[in-house]
């Protein structure tokens, strides 16, 4: 096999990516915990390089990446990525939301499930040898109206979990059309905002979702609601979710995402907020592990190699 020069690997991965690409012809430089520094410092020796979301490759860092041939994202989100810049230097970008798109869609669901349930806090209770049952008395979410706002791997993942539940189903893509089936009704905003009982976000990062759910977005439903992302922590206005909780617009809101997730790098008035959030005892906050699941980083070796062998034969 012929030489094709070194790929930067810049967290775990996979045994099975490594592999397959050494079989491609690729020398493997595997750096976990390498320093953005770093990175910007030694890019312009590789002809690949493989990130998650420790690592931005924005244009100061592409410029000097002269030998780049493709970039690989392990996971979804290419809001760490110029792509445009980088598809300019004629380099292939490459993300992997099919690897755990599995894992997230059950995340979500395990978030309804526990705020209709009031899981955590009659957990918390007991453990403190409190008995409440009427306190804690379920709704359940059969009959339920539940609206996807973002029909890609993880939002549509989303809605085969939710077929047995005996649930409606509404869904929103801007960039979709015809995506709709027997499970699925494909719709227009004005539509979730008069019927949904639940909302759950599966949006990428652009400059268009920044603060998508704002308080317009919350004054909006006609019903109170259900509120879940497991999509990018920016997509929210923290300030308007808040304003939503106290003003009873929401009943509960389950989290994988927080606007700033470097809780050691919060401003005085972030962490306020975040601290009046979890004060109204209506929220489930998870640390962004809902695509982190030990199956999907075998399913993003899988899906990057598969994509980087057909990105050689173009």
């Amino acid at each position: 096999m012929a030489d094709k020069g070194k790929v930067l690997i810049t967290d775990k991965v996979d045994d099975l990516l490594i592999h397959g690409l050494q079989k491609l012809g690729y020398d493997c430089d595997f750096r976990v915990g390498i320093s953005q520094e770093e990175v910007d410092r030694i890019i312009y020796q590789f002809a690949g390089i493989v990130i998650t979301t420790k690592t931005t490759l924005y244009k100061p860092t592409l410029e000097k990446a002269v030998q780049l041939k493709w970039i690989a994202r392990t996971g979804s989100g290419m809001e760490i990525v110029d792509v445009e810049f980088a598809r300019s230097k004629n380099i292939i970008c490459i993300n992997s939301p099919e690897g755990n798109r599995n894992s997230v869609g059950e995340h979500a669901l395990g978030l309804l499930l526990a705020l209709t349930h009031n899981i955590v806090r009659s957990s918390k209770q007991t453990e403190k040898l409190i008995w409440k049952v009427e306190e804690n008395r379920v709704t359940e979410i059969a009959g339920m109206t539940i609206g996807i706002i973002g029909y890609g791997n993880s939002g549509s993942t989303f809605a085969e979990k939710l077929k047995m539940f005996g649930v409606k189903i509404l869904a929103y893509d801007k960039y979709k059309t015809n995506y709709g089936n027997e499970f699925v009704k494909e719709c227009e905003m004005k539509e979730l905002y008069d019927q949904c009982d639940v909302v759950s976000f599966h949006v990428p990062l652009t400059n268009e979702t920044i603060h998508l759910a704002n308080e317009n977005f919350f004054s909006s439903f006609k019903k109170k609601i259900y509120f879940l992302n497991t999509s990018r922590g920016k997509v929210v206005d923290t300030s308007a979710l808040l304003n939503a909780i106290i003003n009873e617009k929401i009943i509960g809101a389950g989290l994988d995402v927080l606007e700033n997730e470097n809780f050691s790098s919060l401003t005085s008035s972030e962490k306020s907020l975040l601290e009046q959030l979890i004060q109204t005892g209506k929220t489930i906050i998870t640390p962004h592990v809902a695509g982190k699941s030990f199956s999907s980083q075998k399913r993003f070796a899988e899906v990057l190699l598969c994509k980087i062998t057909e990105s050689e034969q173009l």
